[in-house]
């Protein structure tokens, strides 16, 4: 997704090419695109430490976005990327790349279309179980961060704007707090994609160590004030990831 920034997101009824970058250019496989989602500079490989990382793919063969096992059955994603049930979730890092089917999905709200501080976040029910060793444990530091304090972690995305792009990792971001941007519900990395990767989440690092801790899910890239945008994890989001 190509926006403005937090202050002017402005995001259309037809969402689903947003979340794919410039779908209409582009061939519909997306295979040969070359387009960086996560910068060359800012990528560190492989996504493999994070087997709950996920890819979204709309039904109509064109679109895509990125999300977050938090259970065997539920995957956290950008509300923006989320309409209805036409959707195949692929883990690409769990044994035998195994894809399922979407059969309930929930958004928090429609109104990040036209307000920064509202959360764009949402989630996808699968048909089947997709079963780890580990999944994406929602961890809040949004308070915290509004206090000033800074964090560590690393977002997932795919490595270029293409559907069947693989999933990397990015280099270690520094986390902020979105709230004096006008962002209340958000956190803040410097600037590391250049969007195709909605959704994609957000994963704390402690002490140098990745966790599966996920703080936050990828809203929209910023380039013109050095940021990316996330959708922190706080209360309602928990409470919209329970069954």
């Amino acid at each position: 997704m190509r926006t403005l920034g937090p202050l002017s997101l402005l995001i259309g009824v037809s969402l689903l090419a947003g979340c794919a970058g410039e779908t209409g250019a582009k061939d519909a496989d997306q295979a040969a695109s070359t387009d960086e989602a996560i910068v060359g500079s800012m990528q560190a490989g492989t996504a493999t430490a994070f087997p709950e990382a996920v890819q979204i793919l709309h039904g109509n063969g064109v679109d895509y976005c990125t999300g977050v096992l938090v259970s065997p059955t539920v995957v956290l994603g950008a509300a923006h990327c989320i309409w209805g049930t036409a959707y195949t979730v692929k883990a690409p890092f769990a044994a035998g790349a195994p894809s399922r089917k979407v059969v309930r999905s929930k958004v928090l709200s429609r109104a990040y279309s036209n307000d920064a501080a509202s959360p764009d976040v949402g989630v996808l029910v699968l048909d089947e179980p997709i079963e780890l060793a580990h999944y994406g444990i929602p961890t809040s530091i949004g308070a915290e961060a509004d206090n000033g304090r800074s964090y560590e972690g690393v977002a997932v995305g795919r490595s270029r704007e293409a559907r069947t792009a693989p999933l990397v990792r990015s280099t270690v971001l520094t986390i902020t707090s979105g709230k004096p941007s006008g962002y209340d519900t958000g956190l803040r990395t410097p600037y590391y994609s250049t969007g195709g990767d909605s959704g994609g989440p957000l994963f704390l690092v402690e002490g140098g160590t990745l966790t599966h801790k996920v703080v936050a899910v990828e809203r929209q890239p910023d380039p013109a004030n050095d940021a990316d945008w996330f959708t922190r994890i706080d209360a309602d989001v928990v409470a919209l990831i329970r069954p």
